[in-house]
């Protein structure tokens, strides 16, 4: 019997960053002032939970070429375990991003191997108790990750032996009814930004102010039935779990503060939120607890440039006194 880890059911692809004085005109051509490839997507919330010292290991699949030798070696580089599927004949995709002097950000993406998980791949996966399961929005992008995170979700209802997290992503707008029903099974955490948040309370008809983060937290895990993490940058973050007392009252939102840091870059912070605080459960911490170190770290990763920038572990720890 293997021991809990975090199982990351997410694509890690390949960044090419370039920046730039301004995108070109249609059909033109411009030198980029600054270039640079490294792993990215969902590689970047397996670096925060590695910070931290979690076991960890990447089911979706990688390819065969230049791009997933990139990804390999950087996934072999934090030490994390690569148990997914290999594609012969396709390589792993990687996004173009042009980054302007306004931080103004333009992106060009291509799919590859990640995006083409076997539909029976996650079936294959046998759950240990204290695992923790990390599946991100970006999926229902593709097709087949898309069924593949189904028929996972068929197999394992109700699992109730560890924590599955669901990160709902930008692309929360795009994920249909079914694929939402499938992921409730699972009774995950939901975690959330306030953009996200807010398109699901509009969809689902949740009657909450524009900016009324706890009310929105409240609604949308009583509608869930399952805790709900919302995220919203430097005021913190709002917890509820959507379930009642013995009275039969919802129980209260907490609102977990954010740390007060000088910002430089706020890219991969919502990732490093989420790597921490899936290494956190993997721990068995008391979920605010685990919020305290995510907030630490989401801040504390915005003080550097780059995607991949959660702080070590001891840092983030020591950070938790300077919560505002």
């Amino acid at each position: 019997m293997r021991e809990p880890e975090l199982i990351h059911l997410a694509q890690v692809c390949v960044d090419l960053t370039l920046s730039i004085d301004h995108l070109p005109d249609r059909g033109g051509d411009i030198f980029a002032s600054n270039q640079a490839m490294s792993a990215g997507g969902g590689f970047n919330v397996l670096y925060a939970a590695r910070q931290m010292g979690a076991r960890a290991t990447y089911r979706g699949a990688i390819g065969t070429g230049p791009m997933a030798d990139v990804a390999r070696k950087a996934l072999s580089s934090i030490g994390v375990a690569m148990e997914g599927a290999v594609l012969p004949d396709l390589d792993t995709g990687y996004s173009i991003a042009m980054t302007e002097p306004d931080g103004e950000r333009t992106f060009v993406s291509t799919r590859g191997a990640e995006t083409q998980v076997p539909e029976d791949s996650y079936e294959n996966i046998e759950l240990v108790d204290g695992d923790v399961v990390y599946i991100c929005g970006y999926s229902f992008s593709h097709q087949k990750n898309a069924e593949a995170i189904r028929r996972f979700a068929a197999k394992n209802a109700g699992w109730n032996k560890g924590h599955v997290v669901v990160d709902t992503s930008p692309m929360i707008a795009d994920i249909g009814d079914e694929s939402l029903k499938s992921l409730r099974t699972l009774h995950p955490i939901w975690t959330m930004n306030e953009r996200e948040t807010a398109i699901l309370c509009s969809r689902f008809a949740l009657d909450a102010g524009p900016e009324d983060y706890a009310e929105q937290c409240r609604l949308l895990a009583r509608y869930f039935g399952d805790p709900v993490i919302v995220r919203v940058g430097a005021l913190g973050a709002w917890y509820g779990d959507g379930r009642q007392d013995r009275k039969g009252n919802e129980q209260s939102v907490t609102h977990i503060p954010a740390l007060e840091v000088a910002a430089v870059d706020t890219n991969g912070a919502g990732d490093t939120h989420a790597g921490v605080l899936c290494a956190a459960l993997l721990e068995s911490n008391d979920i605010i607890h685990a919020l305290e170190l995510a907030n630490c770290a989401a801040g504390l990763s915005t003080c550097h440039s780059g995607p991949a920038t959660c702080p070590p572990r001891s840092d983030i720890e020591s950070a938790i006194s300077r919560l505002l």
